[in-house]
């Protein structure tokens, strides 16, 4: 398995991971309006969206199941799935542009760390 790169890390090289598959590692929230990957630790990130990864997880055969989503909303998890930057007329991606990167996951699952 390769090595998971940080939120942080992520989002600092977004224009030579764009379209690139990783695998992160971060904090999950999956509530309304904030799905989202978030550095992990907290403490090495900011406490808003600034140090966070939009999740598009797909919809239909392709989707995730959100019951399953919520039970791991709050746990430190992998995901795996290609990076995409932000369109730049919107300035950011996901719910209201907050954003700084998505990625479209292929797989989600917890992590061993805590």
């Amino acid at each position: 398995m390769r090595t998971p790169l940080s939120v942080n890390q992520v989002i600092a090289s977004l224009d030579e991971l764009e379209g690139k598959d990783v695998l992160v590692r971060g904090l999950l929230h999956f509530s309304f309006e904030d799905i989202a990957i978030y550095q992990w630790p907290k403490e090495q990130g900011s406490s808003d969206s600034k140090s966070s990864i939009w999740l598009s997880v797909g919809g239909g055969s392709l989707g995730f199941d959100g019951r399953v989503c919520e039970k791991l909303s709050g746990k430190v998890v992998l995901v795996e799935g290609a990076v995409v930057k932000p369109d730049p007329r919107l300035g950011g991606c996901g719910h209201m542009s907050l954003w700084p990167a998505e990625i479209v996951a292929r797989t989600l699952e917890r992590s061993d760390e805590r």
